[in-house]
């Protein structure tokens, strides 16, 4: 998971502890249980998504080819049987048909080898009277092999995909979730306990913060966002770029809309924020060293600007 994420869940998760540890002034407020209830579905949500997100899908993809190898291997073993047959009727077209070797087949996108696979099939099915040495066994063994790549083709894709609506891009909802149940919480002591119980207050808040453990690089993490997002486009906005002029560092936001820069020098800098069809945003930044900056961005449109090409 990402520095930006383990971190947050982190955060959540000290949150969830302090308040345990505090029965009597979370009872004492009757809105507390609620926000609680929403916080520990949130770190549960957090903890299903992140298992989803580093699920590893290297045998997936294993399988997926070997499936691929079988069709080809058995499919290109029947051509061979075919071709002296073919030759023999003296048709140039059937001969060029059947003339594939196994790496053509295995090195051809998805759709082309079940394609290529597929048509030494018919073609040495819709002639039986010339191709008389391919028995049903042949033919049966063709099927099993075709369909059961076909069966698999997707899943590599299929899991990757999942990685990303059900790992990477669900994170977000329940963090914040997570971070709305904190604010709500926050007003609610400090609206309670404000003059009778401010080390109460003092200690929530500090619970609330983010302690990066063992870390002491001086770094930022910023999210980009949009207001408005046209239908079906995200408010975080990924491919954007953040760059701290002063120490020539930069990076570029994921699909979350967050990047993260680490291991530069303190002190005060400019840093600017961009994306094409967007303007520009600059601002002044000061970094404590060996402190973490969070902060959020929000990106204008550029209306005089052309619209971005279509993502292929």
């Amino acid at each position: 998971m990402y520095y930006y994420y383990r971190w947050k869940l982190f955060r959540l998760k000290k949150v969830k502890k302090f308040l345990d540890e505090h029965p009597d002034e979370c009872d004492a407020i009757e809105e507390i249980a609620d926000e609680k209830a929403n916080l520990e579905t949130a770190i549960t949500d957090i903890e299903v998504a992140e298992d989803i997100q580093t699920t590893d899908t290297t045998g997936v993809t294993d399988d997926t080819d070997a499936a691929k190898v079988t069709m080809a291997e058995t499919v290109v073993q029947y051509a061979h049987l075919g071709r002296p047959k073919a030759r023999g009727a003296q048709s140039a077209t059937l001969v060029k048909a059947l003339t594939y070797e196994v790496y053509e087949i295995t090195r051809a996108t998805k759709a082309d080898a079940l394609s290529i696979s597929r048509s030494i099939r018919k073609t040495l099915h819709d002639y039986p009277a010339i191709f008389t040495n391919i028995k049903p066994a042949h033919f049966t063994k063709m099927d099993s092999v075709i369909t059961g790549y076909d069966a698999v083709q997707t899943n590599p894709s299929d899991a990757i995909s999942n990685k990303k609506i059900h790992g990477t891009e669900a994170l977000v909802t329940p963090f914040q979730a997570g971070d709305l149940a904190i604010d709500n919480m926050t007003d609610y002591f400090v609206g309670e306990y404000m003059q009778s119980n401010p080390t109460f207050i003092s200690d929530f808040k500090e619970a609330c913060a983010i302690e990066v453990e063992g870390v002491r690089h001086t770094g930022l993490i910023a999210t980009l966002m949009q207001t408005n997002p046209p239908e079906g486009e995200s408010k975080f906005l990924e491919g954007g770029v953040c760059k701290i002029l002063e120490r020539e560092r930069e990076a570029i936001t994921d699909i979350n809309g967050i990047l993260t820069i680490i291991k530069f020098k303190s002190g005060t800098v400019h840093v600017e924020f961009s994306k094409t069809g967007f303007k520009t945003k600059k601002v002044i930044m000061i970094f404590k060293r060996g402190y973490i900056e969070q902060v959020e961005i929000v990106l204008e449109k550029d209306l005089s600007a052309p619209d971005e090409p279509p993502v292929s």
